[in-house]
């Protein structure tokens, strides 16, 4: 089982809608706003639905998701649905399948609806990636609660049986969790991650899977490719970026456990058709300060922007992982009274950080674009779903999650704005009982994948 550095995770419709604080001021020529950062709207969609014996779902950390046309797709996470760790709550995985059906009309808001999916995951499974593809959302790897995967696999709606179905993908090189995926181009990327479950080790994988060989017995595999100049790492921050016309891969932060420095701030960029890494420099906060980062929701807003939703305490985490470690000379007493100081600050977590980050590929500058609207859910993706980007919930303090599906509207004209904050979600750390049990099933083709990023809409 992943061990506490882990289980305190990163330790190693009428919405209520809210824009992000204080956009910082545009750059480039006067008049010239294609590189202010982008003003960006969040509201709420839905949350999780209740499983059997549940008033209200915890939330999942480290989920697969993405959407498939009019549904967005969530399956697999983990939570403490006994209580928080510190008070004895064990870390459960689940089996469970999401499926969010959206329902669009022209004189109104979308309207949004928890579906049925009449399938599980084959085993309890969290901490994989994911990417959408048109015909489903492609899950790659994860770790049990005693094992690392390697196995992937399509999970796909079908809306005339209205059910999800399940096929089988090329298995990973080797097992892996706690990594990114980025699809471009009909090619999926894979990057980083741990093939142990101790989260002892990161790796500097980096692998290819051609979507365009899907159907060719020999040439539909994942293939390693030549990694990035830096360190390995466990919960990489990835998104497609698009610069004149050219897709790229992003690429900051993350840890390497065990090494010095072991939280990342370096900033990599991949160009798929030179098949190259370029270092641009280093992640940097609002007040210039190197910007952790890791496991936050990331994705691009053209024609520019590379944003990081949230961000990491170095310092909180160092205290409370210092604070946690054996120390042989203390007595009975002196361990107690450490643990109990432990508990105290485990219990008044402030959160992680809610800065809302973006990089400026075209003029090579990090901006504040704002804080998000309540306590930040990390470890899940984040999702292009037509218009707007989805963050499916995640973990928003050790131990504890949300359950809230948030949306992002990205408008065209960036503009200083009021923010109506959004109250955070209270955590629930409340016991459930395990879901009902269901089956699983077949195939579906593969079209031309379509590429990424957020189209802004008109304000």
């Amino acid at each position: 089982m992943f061990r506490q550095f882990i289980s305190l995770t990163i330790f190693v419709g009428s919405t209520a809608a809210a824009f992000a604080q204080n956009p910082a001021p545009g750059h480039g020529d006067e008049g010239d706003t294609s590189h202010a950062p982008p003003r960006i709207q969040w509201e709420k969609i839905a949350e999780l639905p209740p499983l059997r014996g549940q008033a209200k779902h915890p939330g999942l950390a480290g989920v697969f998701a993405g959407a498939q046309e009019e549904v967005l797709i969530i399956a697999g996470g983990t939570n403490y649905p006994q209580g928080v760790p510190w008070k004895g709550g064990k870390r459960a995985a689940w089996r469970d399948i999401y499926v969010l059906e959206r329902k669009d009309s022209p004189t109104s808001a979308p309207s949004f609806t928890w579906t049925d999916a009449l399938l599980e995951l084959p085993e309890a499974v969290g901490y994989g990636a994911s990417v959408s593809l048109p015909d489903g959302v492609l899950c790659i790897g994860g770790a049990t609660l005693s094992t690392v995967r390697d196995t992937c696999f399509l999970l796909s709606w079908n809306k005339i049986a209205r059910k999800v179905e399940m096929t089988e993908f090329p298995k990973l090189p080797k097992p892996l969790a706690c990594h990114a995926a980025v699809l471009i181009k009909n090619k999926v990327y894979v990057i980083g991650g741990t093939s142990d479950i101790a989260m002892r080790e990161a790796t500097q994988n980096f692998f290819v899977l051609d979507l365009n060989q899907r159907g060719a017995a020999a040439g539909f595999v994942w293939k390693s490719q030549q990694a990035w100049d830096g360190a390995a790492r466990i919960f990489p921050v990835a998104a497609a970026s698009l610069e004149d016309d050219e897709e790229s891969i992003l690429l900051c932060g993350g840890r390497n456990p065990g090494s010095d420095p072991d939280f990342l701030i370096d900033l990599h960029r991949f160009n798929p058709v030179k098949n190259d890494w370029a270092i641009l420099g280093d992640v940097v906060d609002r007040q210039g300060h190197p910007g952790h980062v890791m496991a936050t929701p990331a994705f691009h807003v053209p024609p520019h922007h590379f944003v990081v939703v949230g961000g990491m305490d170095e310092t909180i985490i160092r205290l409370l992982e210092n604070n946690g470690r054996e120390v042989k000379e203390l007595d009975t007493n002196q361990r107690s009274e450490r643990k109990k100081y432990e508990n105290l600050m485990l219990g008044n977590y402030p959160g992680y950080p809610r800065t809302v980050l973006g990089y400026d590929a075209g003029i090579g500058e990090w901006n504040h674009i704002g804080n998000f609207p309540a306590a930040v859910p990390l470890t899940n993706p984040a999702i292009n779903w037509d218009s707007q980007i989805i963050i499916p919930g995640g973990e928003i303090a050790p131990g504890k999650r949300t359950p809230v599906i948030w949306a992002a509207t990205v408008r065209k004209k960036p503009s200083v704005v009021e923010e109506e904050e959004v109250k955070p979600e209270p955590s629930s750390a409340d016991s459930v009982e395990p879901p009902p049990s269901v089956a699983e099933a077949p195939p579906a083709p593969a079209p031309k994948i379509p590429t990424a990023g957020l189209t802004p809409r008109e304000p």
